[in-house]
């Protein structure tokens, strides 16, 4: 009988020191983040027949169990990742935002700048004073578009520097989870040690910062960690490595991939979720729309300039020359196809419209039979290059397959991708600016052609004229007498009269009449006034934009993507907050609760330990009866 007492009492004097314990550790650990509320599972002892009766034999600490809801937890992991996702993608679009409204809105301003000196060489045509004044404001918009081309470009190498080091610590994390799960392995109890898990619940909030991640047990003590959509970072006590491989074709467009043996596993950016997601989006598409546009206002500008210098002549009565460089020059054009390493393909991009001209970045394919191509929106056409060597036309470019192109070669052909960082000025003579328009005003053109002189030669005056079915073409003197008979319009190449050359391009409606004068006159203006209409001229987006409503269009859309993002993360950080309540709920320690199982635990403890003493009395009272 004294016994029994003695055992039962010793049982829950024992019992009650591991709940005091434990209460005190919850107290002390209060403040560390990431502990989990600990709490102590008191069971029955197995009962004892005696006598045809069960009998109690006390209780005993059956584990102590970690406060903890996968569910919760699940919950907590996702929102931290959608939360850091749309926090670093304002952080991006912020810092771009206020670069476009600070230093990029030079670039409306130098334009504007430019287009004021041609109004006053408009005012002195022959004035070379005024002819410097246009060539310094030409190189100054250069300029602007090139050092926003280079700030683009270096927060594009900043944002792989991040994803590089972001991805070390992911590896880190891994390395960390794999040391664990091997400590709780050779943990010499029966149960998980809850503070490890701890530690392995607070990188796995961490790892949810960078990435989306799923957690899942592979046995009692170790799990199974996977980041994306299911790519497996750590599988017990084997951890993968992660790293940055190039991009194909673009190098600099590095890709995340998976070391798996000697292979590696690359892993779409697109569905790894959290700031790893955010850097991806920001460098491939954000940076990416913003030199494409900075691109199209290069090209427009540029190209509209030059062409309204090949449109008149200088000051010695010659046809202008180009002011800024060539944006067909052959290497541009071969700089917007970029080709697979180790493919012998070649592929020349041409710009022939700056109206339907597009942003983004097209896919050429060729899967043995036919040419695929994948425009910027996604969808996907069949074309068909003709000719020697073989092209074809896409929303006002001229394709020039070269070489051709393997099966299954990826080639991204990027329009205007560098063009704001190839914008310069190639005349450095201003009396080669073309104020004089030689189209006089005896044109009457409705259509869309353009007719440009090449070569000046003997024939200074001249019409040419289009058939009422707008078939043909003829060349006639000012006073209507055919100089060439009609030929089929529009011509193959250019067309040669009397030692002068011309070109006319698709485009001309029936009846359409253009009217040639190369007969140079002192102050004529008329080139110049074309230049300065260009400042209100819809070249862009299919007619609907002027160059500078392009830049215009790119700030209000960085701004709203600013705000989407701003919002994202006002209710990330709404969801986050919910999510961790919830943990907090389950997992917190909450003093007054402690306080109370405190003094709970002690009353347990001082009748367990009166237990004992009565047992000691008893045994005593026994042995003295037996003297």
């Amino acid at each position: 009988m004294g016994f029994d007492l003695l055992n039962m009492g010793s049982q829950g004097v024992l019992t009650a020191q591991r709940q005091l314990n434990t209460t005190s550790h919850n107290i002390n650990n209060v403040n560390t983040e990431g502990y989990s509320r600990q709490s102590v599972v008191q069971s029955t002892n197995d009962p004892i027949w005696w006598g045809g009766n069960q009998y109690g034999t006390g209780v005993h600490a059956a584990e102590v169990r970690r406060g903890y809801d996968q569910f919760a937890t699940n919950e907590l992991n996702l929102t931290t990742t959608n939360l850091n996702y749309a926090s670093e993608r304002e952080g991006q679009l912020g810092r771009l935002d206020n670069m476009l409204a600070n230093s990029a809105k030079k670039i409306p301003e130098d334009m504007n700048q430019w287009y004021d000196a041609i109004k006053g060489m408009a005012d002195s045509p022959s004035d070379i004073g005024s002819r410097k004044v246009v060539l310094e404001k030409a190189k100054l918009v250069a300029a602007g578009l090139n050092d926003n081309h280079k700030v683009l470009a270096q927060q594009q190498t900043e944002t792989n520097e991040v994803l590089g080091r972001t991805l070390n610590r992911v590896n880190d994390i891994g390395r960390e989870l794999v040391d664990i799960h091997k400590a709780i392995i050779k943990t010499p109890t029966s149960g998980a040690d809850n503070d490890l898990l701890d530690r392995h619940q607070a990188l796995i909030n961490e790892l949810s910062q960078y990435t989306k991640v799923t957690v899942t047990r592979k046995n009692e003590e170790t799990f199974n960690i996977m980041i994306g959509s299911g790519h497996t970072l750590v599988s017990g006590t084997e951890s993968s490595q992660l790293q940055m491989v190039d991009g194909n074709p673009d190098p600099r467009q590095t890709q995340l991939a998976m070391v798996e043996g000697q292979s590696l596993k690359t892993i779409r950016n697109d569905d790894i979720g959290g700031k790893l997601a955010a850097l991806f989006q920001f460098r491939d598409e954000t940076l990416a729309q913003a030199m494409d546009e900075m691109g199209r206002i290069a090209v427009g500008f540029s190209d509209s300039m030059n062409e309204l210098q090949s449109q008149g002549l200088d000051l010695k009565g010659q046809v202008g020359e180009n002011i800024f460089h060539d944006i067909n020059s052959p290497e541009s054009a071969g700089s917007r196809a970029l080709i697979p390493k180790g493919s012998t393909a070649a592929v020349n991009v041409y710009i022939d419209d700056i109206k339907a001209l597009k942003s983004g970045e097209y896919q050429l394919s060729f899967d043995g039979s036919q040419h695929k191509l994948v425009s910027p929106d996604g969808q996907s056409q069949t074309v068909m290059p003709s000719g020697t060597p073989p092209k074809f036309s896409v929303d006002g470019l001229e394709i020039e397959i070269a070489a051709p192109i393997g099966i299954g070669e990826p080639i991204l052909i990027r329009p205007t991708r560098t063009s704001a960082s190839e914008i310069r000025v190639t005349m450095d003579d201003p009396s080669k600016l073309a104020a004089q328009s030689y189209m006089s005003s005896a044109t009457k053109a409705h259509g869309t052609a353009d007719l440009q002189v090449s070569t000046p030669g003997a024939l200074r005056e001249f019409q040419v004229a289009i058939s009422p079915d707008a078939s043909q073409f003829a060349v006639l003197d000012m006073k209507g007498q055919i100089l060439q008979a009609p030929q089929t319009y529009p011509p193959a190449g250019d067309v040669t009269v009397n030692g002068t050359s011309f070109s006319l391009s698709n485009g001309a409606l029936g009846n359409d009449v253009f009217a040639v004068n190369l007969n140079a006159a002192v102050g004529d203006n008329g080139n110049l006034i074309k230049m300065q209409d260009v400042q209100t001229a819809k070249v862009m987006n299919d007619g609907r934009s002027t160059v500078l409503d392009v830049y215009e269009g790119l700030n209000t859309d960085m701004g709203v993507q600013k705000a989407s993002a701003s919002r994202l993360r006002e209710v990330g950080l709404v969801e986050k907050d919910a999510a961790e309540s919830r943990v907090a709920e389950i997992s917190g320690v909450n003093l007054d609760e402690e306080a109370a199982n405190m003094m709970r635990f002690q009353q347990s403890y001082a009748a367990s330990s009166r237990i004992m003493t009565v047992a000691n009395e008893t045994f005593e009272t026994l042995l003295n009866a037996s003297r």
